[in-house]
């Protein structure tokens, strides 16, 4: 089954779930929106999408993707330094990795907190 086959099928089995055909189209692939549950998404790209009526709405609606973002870089940067963590010797050395991660640690917990205040 093709790409392009396999896009009809997850949308036909979206409409035969309930899902709505809007009038707008994905702004990336130029496929048909569909609202399900409330909430407008792309099959194709299989990704929500966030409608804007006004400037103003930009950041409220980018701010999530960017936290997400910043989760998953402090998550890698957090394993790569409990790696290192592991291999290292000089006492000083282990207090400036410490630092970084307990650092990484904070903005983690903040951004999660920002994350969870945003859902409300």
């Amino acid at each position: 089954m093709s790409v392009k086959d396999e896009d009809i099928q997850r949308m036909s089995q979206a409409l035969k779930s309930g899902a709505k055909l809007t009038s707008e189209i994905c702004p990336v692939c130029s496929s048909p929106i569909f609202e399900i549950k409330g909430e407008l998404w792309c099959l194709k790209c299989n990704k929500k999408v966030v409608k804007i009526r006004e400037e103003s709405e930009i950041a409220g609606a980018v701010l999530p993707y960017i936290l997400n973002n910043l989760n998953a870089a402090i998550v890698e940067k957090l394993e790569q330094l409990s790696a290192t963590l592991l291999r290292l010797t000089d006492p000083s050395e282990i207090k400036n990795v410490a630092d970084t991660l307990s650092v990484l640690l904070g903005v983690l917990s903040q951004s999660e907190s920002l994350k969870e205040k945003l859902r409300k």
